[in-house]
């Protein structure tokens, strides 16, 4: 453009001074009165009219070429008097914004089209340029079009000078860049949003809530609050009906939790199934907590998902700033270590963080760690604990049962370790382990010439969601010689979760094969009948729960109970055991409803495999139940 102007500048100097030139040479011609000289005046005026005609047709034919030249780039000319400020536009600007003419008549005009957004910074440009802090002038900024619409405009001139310096003439062109705007734009929505929800993502969380602590410090209304929900069993939904309808539940949950909030509020997709909220300027606990029940109650509303109707709940941790963090960081690993302390209570509740959830996560990454090293620095053990027939007293099984004396020589319970080993993944190598350690201690009884009884291994169904479990425990079995016979597998209901997964494949596997199954803690879970005919158990085991009030006077609700269980395991053909018998009166409570088989302390804790072998192996034929409560 600096060319172009330069060029028109030195076109319009040349023809001024050809017409002055002219004008001078009949002046002087007409003062000497002298005919010769009047013609060769004359003829000078011809040589300059000549050269002025042609100094202006060059002008036109440049004028012509850029305008093509504008044209061809889709560019539209203005020029500018920024001493009258008069204005010109020329045909193209006009055409972007939908105008057939120019309306135009100064500056003012024009700036009532510009954004006001943009205003400022488009009157800070021009100012630079005209005091001459920049070599050119540019801006990108919207300009209302006669639509309504705003279109995104990249205006570039020049100032022409005078002998002074002041700017007297500024020109330039525009272009319509409002395509790449919009494509910025939707660049920066995807870097700072999710996909599928449209919610804020992580790096915008990041942002806001910075700023959010930022005005907190700076003694602003309140503190922060920071939310991390977890969408309870989504995982199942994935599972059962598959992640096309997994994704309309989100996109649903996104919408309902979003309604919830104030703009000012930051609503974020963690990934998954989590959601982060970041709540400024809130009072502690009033003003979350109203929050909180809406957002538990828009989650349970059930919602449909094509054919689909789809029931969920949530799992909601909360943080503050600054009574549980100082930074960012903090709040949101409090949060979430809130939140799953709020899953661990069964879900569709609110948890605020407590320092003492720190303590239970350092206690539970120590445990984490340790089982890591278990197997291999030999901290791991089996003891048994005996499985007596009521009727006769005999010993007709034992229970294989996992314990754990950590490097520092301490004993870690199993109600400790269990939960971190299943959730952590290690439980499938530990229940290998298992699987091997009891085979083998069958092995070294019948070595030694006893006889023992069955033994039951627990099995999770994270292990039996493991391709291959049921082939890798018949091939321990015959590598060791043992018959399918002298080991029972006892699963929870959490292995109907899912009906249509692999576990349930290799239970089948391993009933065919001969092994017994037993389904544990039978009470304590959803305990629905369809899942004994789903598999054929042998043995049904009654949670200790009920065990525990049977002998109690005015417990005949949990009698009838018991009653209506043993009336179901003998029309189904299965063995009923009781477990956690600590008292006499338990037992006679049990004798009375004829049950099966009893396990508890009453008889016998849990055991090592010497200890085991010694006190029921190598014992007599007396009856083990009389013999072992006479002794209580």
């Amino acid at each position: 453009m600096s060319g172009w102007l330069r060029d028109v500048r030195a076109r319009r100097v040349g023809l001024l001074v050809t017409g002055l030139a002219a004008v001078l040479c009949l002046a002087i011609g007409l003062w000497l009165a002298v005919d010769g000289a009047l013609l060769a005046g004359a003829g000078l005026l011809a040589v300059f009219v000549l050269l002025g005609w042609h100094e202006a047709r060059h002008l036109r034919a440049t004028f012509r070429a850029h305008g093509l030249a504008m044209r061809g780039a889709n560019d539209g000319l203005w020029s500018w008097d920024p001493v009258n400020k008069r204005l010109w536009v020329g045909d193209r600007l006009l055409a972007i914004l939908g105008y057939s003419s120019n309306f135009l008549v100064d500056t003012h005009g024009w700036l009532e089209m510009v954004h006001p957004d943009d205003r400022t910074g488009y009157n800070r440009a021009v100012a630079r340029h005209l005091k001459g802090e920049t070599p050119f002038f540019y801006f990108e900024y919207r300009v209302r079009a006669r639509d309504g619409s705003y279109r995104w405009i990249g205006s570039r001139g020049e100032a022409v000078r005078n002998r002074r310096g002041r700017a007297v003439l500024m020109a330039g062109s525009v272009t319509d860049v409002t395509e790449r705007k919009e494509a910025e734009a939707r660049i920066r929505h995807l870097a700072y949003h999710d996909q599928l929800t449209g919610l804020a993502n992580r790096a915008l969380l990041d942002d806001r809530l910075a700023q959010a602590i930022a005005r907190a410090q700076r003694g602003g209304r309140g503190g922060v609050a920071v939310l991390f929900i977890d969408i309870d069993r989504f995982k199942d939904v994935n599972d059962v009906h598959g992640h096309a309808v997994g994704d309309v539940l989100l996109v649903e949950l996104a919408r309902r939790l979003q309604a919830c909030v104030r703009n000012s509020d930051t609503l974020v997709r963690q990934g998954g199934d989590e959601f982060i909220m970041v709540l400024p300027e809130v009072s502690w606990p009033a003003s979350v907590a109203p929050v909180v029940a809406k957002l538990l109650e828009a989650v349970r509303q059930p919602l449909m998902a094509g054919d689909v109707e789809l029931c969920v709940s949530a799992s909601i941790g909360v943080s503050l700033f600054p009574d549980d963090g100082a930074d960012a960081q903090t709040l949101l690993r409090n949060a979430d270590t809130a939140m799953y302390d709020a899953k661990r209570s069964g879900g569709n509740v609110v948890r605020y963080f407590t320092r003492e959830m720190n303590d239970a996560v350092r206690a539970r990454v120590a445990i984490e760690s340790g089982l890591r090293q278990a197997i291999a620095r030999d901290e791991l053990s089996l003891h048994f604990q005996p499985q007596l027939c009521i009727a006769s007293g005999a010993l007709v099984g034992c229970e294989a049962l996992l314990r754990w004396r950590n490097a520092e020589g301490r004993s870690v319970s199993p109600d400790r370790f269990i939960p971190v080993a299943e959730s952590s993944g290690q439980i499938v190598a530990i229940g290998d382990w298992v699987v091997g350690r009891a085979l083998d201690h069958i092995v070294g009884w019948r070595a030694a010439g006893l006889r023992p009884p069955r033994v039951a291994i627990n099995v999770s169904a994270r292990q039996l969601a493991q391709p291959g479990f049921a082939g890798r425990l018949l091939a321990a079995l015959a590598q060791r010689g043992l018959p399918a016979e002298v080991l029972e597998v006892e699963v929870t209901e959490s292995v109907f979760l899912h009906p249509d997964s692999a576990a349930l494949d290799e239970l089948r596997q391993l009933r065919r094969s001969g092994i017994r199954l037993a389904l544990d803690d039978f009470g304590t879970g959803y305990s629905s009948l369809s899942y004994l005919g789903v598999l054929p158990f042998d043995t049904l085991k009654i949670d200790r729960s009920f065990v525990n009030t049977i002998d109690a006077p005015d417990d005949a609700r949990g009698d009838a109970i018991l009653k209506a269980t043993i009336a179901m395991s003998r029309a189904f053909g299965m063995q009923v055991l009781a477990e956690g018998v600590e008292r006499p009166a338990q037992l006679a409570a049990l004798q009375a409803l004829a049950c099966d088989v009893c396990q508890g302390y009453l008889f016998s804790p849990p055991v090592t495999g010497v200890a085991f072998a010694d006190r029921f192996l190598r014992a007599g034929p007396a009856p083990v139940l009389v013999a072992a409560g006479a002794g209580q």
